[in-house]
């Protein structure tokens, strides 16, 4: 809702980027003071009053969202965040029965200007499967601004510099480890921000073919359906919702087609965006190259700025084959059955990758199940004869156990986009809490006991496995230009997602437990199984929020990446959860984001 009451006249503001930029940070820049070395909170003398909100309002054409918790339906008391207090009176039983049947679906969070699809990060706030007490705003932003144009951007941001708040960005609240919410932080919302140009022509020193521009709000799902009509594909990522021009691709952004062309970031031609003082810039291999190099790897543009477009390299469209494989074993396969056909499906990964495939496996308590093999440009014999091995030894089994039982099935697709939606199903969100890690190749081949010692033994320590199988070689990726992708994506061949169960209706201080004991057991295992001196590493976007090893796990140019963070961001106004720089703010005992002395 609108922060502008009925008895305010709107005014028509029609203004240039410096006169947003004068009006929020430039007048008054000194008039609040912060306790030192922290961002302004709710209740704090420097913390925005109404009628300065209300200012802000009016700025970006009545488009300041007051967050609402989409949970808050479920509760009798739901705090105003304007003032702290006051009941909002929005409970509704109908209402609240929809939200909780939807509650783990990854659209329902997708409209919303505050909610973030792994809930642990809302600090349990609102709940509306465990109702208790009150709805307060817990780690949800204080507000939004539905951005339109840059200038809403740039009024933001020089709003957030002037009374000193935090600040973030955030798309549809796709977000594994809490980088796009936070207590007291105002959001710059890009959903709506949805052009996505013609397929062009692009011809630069370093690329000459197709390629598309999008902005900051659009979807995988958007930019696959649109090319598909055009008989073009992009690297984009394995869930339609993810903002495809945010923090997926300057992260890395792997794909179903990353065997075959790279990541994401590795087809980066151009990104525009904007500076915290509000001037905007062009980043390319040949303008601001510094910028492009980061930018292309080193995590969400809130790192150093915001980010209204990307334009990146396409294909021309192609077949793909799929082969699924179920196979429930529970009561019929022992451990040391079970282990040594996991071996074997491991040893035959790289020559999956190496033929362009991607591959999802799980690993459940009784049940394993390859969902699906995507395999571009080759037919369903030849997805066949990559799982032959594994296949022949599953095979050998059911001989000394005929009641062990699986499916196989194999299917073509004239497009991308069409195996796309058949082979990949829906996942909920928030079910999982998780830490993951890249195993290389070497550590496949060189290092298989190793492999499959820390497997079954995370397994038996209650972990739910998940593998997603690619390799983006260099080869392969052959990227537009030198980045700052992890090097470990070149040799890593599995992406190890381990994770525990979130249960909504558990007690928090269990899922609080339960993170913990992810971070001090089964990251360390991980990190020892696949260490960056045998090649490995962490994406990013999917990995332990709380590793401690973070700079060296997540980046591989710390020195170079934080000399640019600082750069370009020289007064540290964007924080994002282990972003580069990130290790200078903490937030304290509440909530309040600080400087780290």
């Amino acid at each position: 809702m609108s922060l502008v009451h009925q008895k305010h006249r709107r005014l028509a503001l029609v203004t240039t980027a410096a006169t947003l930029f004068f009006l929020f940070f430039v007048q008054g820049i000194s008039a609040q003071a912060a306790r030192a070395g922290c961002r302004n909170v709710p209740g704090d003398p420097g913390w925005p009053t109404l009628g300065q909100w209300e200012q802000l309002d009016e700025a970006v054409g009545g488009r300041l969202i007051k967050t609402i918790p989409i949970g808050s339906s479920c509760y009798k008391n739901t705090i105003n965040v304007a003032n702290g207090k006051d009941d909002i009176h929005v409970f509704n039983k109908a209402t609240c029965e929809n939200v909780q049947k939807n509650w783990q679906e990854p659209t329902f969070h997708d409209e919303s200007s505050s909610s973030v699809q792994q809930t642990y990060f809302a600090n349990n706030s609102c709940n509306p499967i465990n109702v208790q007490g009150d709805c307060g705003i817990g780690s949800y932003v204080q507000y939004a601004i539905d951005v339109r144009k840059d200038q809403d951007a740039i009024a933001g941001i020089a709003f957030a510099r002037k009374y000193n708040i935090r600040l973030v960005i955030r798309n549809t609240g796709h977000d594994y480890l809490g980088k796009s919410t936070g207590f007291g932080a105002l959001a710059l919302w890009t959903h709506h921000l949805k052009d996505i140009s013609p397929v062009i022509q692009y011809k630069s020193i370093h690329y000459n073919g197709p390629a598309l521009k999008v902005s900051a709000g659009v979807q995988v799902s958007e930019v696959y359906n649109y090319l598909e009509k055009q008989k073009y594909t992009a690297v984009g990522g394995e869930c339609p919702s993810v903002g495809i021009a945010g923090g997926y691709i300057f992260a890395g952004g792997h794909s179903p087609g990353s065997s075959l062309y790279g990541l994401a970031a590795d087809g980066i031609l151009e990104m525009s965006g904007i500076f915290a003082n509000g001037s905007d810039f062009t980043a390319s291999p040949i303008h601001n190259q510094d910028l492009y190099w980061f930018l292309s790897g080193s995590g969400a543009g809130g790192t150093v700025a915001y980010m209204s477009s990307v334009t990146f390299r396409i294909f021309k469209d192609f077949p793909v084959s799929g082969a699924i494989f179920t196979m429930p074993y529970a009561g019929i396969l022992t451990e040391d059955e079970f282990w040594p056909l996991i071996d074997t499906w491991h040893s035959i990964t790289p020559d999956i990758t190496a033929a362009g495939a991607y591959t999802y496996a799980f690993y459940q308590q009784g049940y394993f199940q390859i969902w699906p093999l995507f395999l571009p440009l080759k037919s369903e014999s030849e997805a066949l004869d990559l799982l032959k091995p594994f296949i022949s030894h599953v095979d050998r089994l059911k001989k000394t156990h005929p009641e062990l039982n699986y499916n196989l099935t194999t299917s073509t697709y004239p497009t991308f986009n069409t195996a796309y939606k058949a082979l990949f199903p829906p996942l909920a969100s928030g079910t999982l809490q998780w830490s993951s890690r890249l195993i290389p190749k070497t550590v496949i081949q060189n290092y298989s006991s190793d492999l499959s010692k820390t497997f079954r033994s995370l397994f038996n320590d209650g972990a739910n496995i998940v593998e997603a199988i690619m390799n983006p070689s260099l080869a392969a990726s052959n990227p537009i230009a030198p980045n700052s992708v992890l090097p470990a994506w070149r040799t890593s061949i599995i992406d190890a997602v381990v994770g525990k169960p979130y249960n909504e209706s558990a007690p928090f201080e269990q899922m609080r437990a339960d993170r913990k004991f992810i971070t001090e057991n089964w990251t360390p295992a991980l990190e020892k199984l696949a260490p960056v001196e045998r090649g490995g590493g962490a994406y990013m976007n999917e990995a332990d929020a709380e590793d401690p090893n973070w700079r060296e796990s997540f980046y591989g140019f710390y020195e170079r990446q934080l000399a640019i963070k600082r750069k370009y961001d020289p007064e540290g106004l964007w924080y994002a959860k282990t972003a580069v720089g990130s290790e200078f703010w903490a937030e304290d005992e509440a909530q309040r984001l600080c400087r780290v002395k």
